[in-house]
């Protein structure tokens, strides 16, 4: 770490993380086929995150932690899984209800939806009961640490270390999520990304999964990740009978939620996180998701792909469920509705006692979004 004079920031050091530590087999050689994303990544958040020593130790960490991932990934060799040949992957910006369809599809005995613990070292061959208790504990100061920075607020609702995760963890360990650009300020490298082509990362976040699903794995794989909307070619290609539903809400909701997670994880990290910044980056940032993800809905077939809204999915669950299960392939037993129905009960009740974020928070307002987003709105009716 080196000490940056302006704002008494921390600065990381690229040649400090990649130095060579082990590597397969012995040959003390670190392969990093990420690196010019790491690269961008690190140079973004020693140019604009502003971290704290707290924080870079962090980011640090968690950069460390992808690197031995992709190291000890290039010495596996799983056994294919049948699961990787059609998962469902579910698809929405943070408060478009994607997680709560995953956690309520979770509760199906034919589904498997990989949690927390289980992703936050994929390369893990979880031989013993000690390395799998060591990774629930971690996943659980991780899911204290975030409900920490939102408390209060109705957003990450269901990010426990048992319950069905996010697969940008993945995606992040090749340092290709726009997850990343979340908890930092890293316009530089957000920038650079939605350019990129995601297929080798895509690829990576196969092999990852496949190393999963033969460890704890059984029934219909369902993911989410809140951006592979914006990338559904890139992850087809690599998934190509995947289905993916997709989650529709009112922009300004969808923003006030993703903003507010940023802005709390940014405070946490960084001397500089500022409201009135963090609405607008992420307002820009959406209009480039919506127009992303619609060009890239257009080569993707009709069977391949269901459009939700989120007021289906908390309005009419029972009805939505079953057009779901539908889709997927995956037969209802009343038993197996009536939990996924409580489980939706019970979300609800928590959403009504928790404050949500508003536009409004962050230097924007509702009313000007709604026309910026007209033609989003018009389209999927929300």
């Amino acid at each position: 770490m080196r000490q940056h004079k302006v704002g008494y920031a921390v600065h990381l050091d690229l040649d400090e993380l990649v130095h060579p530590a082990g590597g397969c087999a012995g040959t003390g050689v670190r392969e990093l086929p990420f690196l010019r994303a790491l690269e961008r990544f690190v140079e973004s958040l020693n140019s604009h995150a502003r971290l704290t020593p707290d924080g870079v130790s962090v980011a640090g960490s968690r950069i460390r932690s992808s690197l031995a991932v992709q190291e000890r990934m290039a010495c596996l060799r799983p056994p294919s899984s049948a699961a990787l040949d059609a998962p469902v992957f579910i698809t929405g910006m943070p408060g478009s209800g994607a997680a709560l369809l995953h956690n309520l599809l979770a509760e199906h005995p034919g589904v498997d939806a990989p949690t927390l613990w289980e992703f936050l070292d994929p390369a893990s061959a979880m031989a013993s009961p000690d390395e799998r208790r060591a990774l629930i504990a971690l996943g659980r100061a991780r899911a204290a640490a975030g409900a920490r920075v939102t408390a209060g607020r109705a957003v990450g609702r269901f990010r426990e270390a048992t319950r069905p995760a996010a697969c940008h963890w993945l995606l992040a360990n090749a340092f290709h999520s726009p997850v990343l650009a979340m908890p930092y300020r890293v316009p530089g490298y957000a920038d650079w990304l939605e350019e990129q082509d995601l297929v080798p990362a895509y690829a990576f976040h196969r092999s990852q999964l496949q190393n999963v699903t033969h460890r704890t794995g059984g029934g219909a794989l369902v993911l989410r990740d809140p951006f592979h909307a914006p990338h559904l070619r890139d992850l087809l290609r690599v998934y190509p009978y995947a289905r993916v539903i997709r989650l529709h809400r009112d922009p300004a909701d969808l923003l006030a939620a993703t903003a507010g997670i940023a802005w709390s994880q940014r405070a946490a990290w960084s001397f500089a996180s500022n409201p009135a910044d963090v609405g607008p980056e992420w307002a820009a940032r959406l209009e480039r998701y919506f127009a992303a993800s619609e060009e890239a809905r257009t080569a993707v077939g009709d069977d391949a792909v269901l459009d939700l809204r989120h007021g289906d999915v908390v309005g009419d669950t029972d009805k939505t469920l079953r057009r779901v299960a539908e889709f997927i392939g995956l037969p209802m037993a009343p038993a197996v509705e009536r939990n996924m129905l409580e489980l939706a009960r019970s979300a609800a009740v928590a959403a009504r006692g928790s404050r949500h974020f508003e536009p409004e928070e962050f230097g924007l307002s509702r009313r000007q979004l709604g026309f910026r987003f007209a033609q989003y709105r018009s389209a999927f009716g929300v």
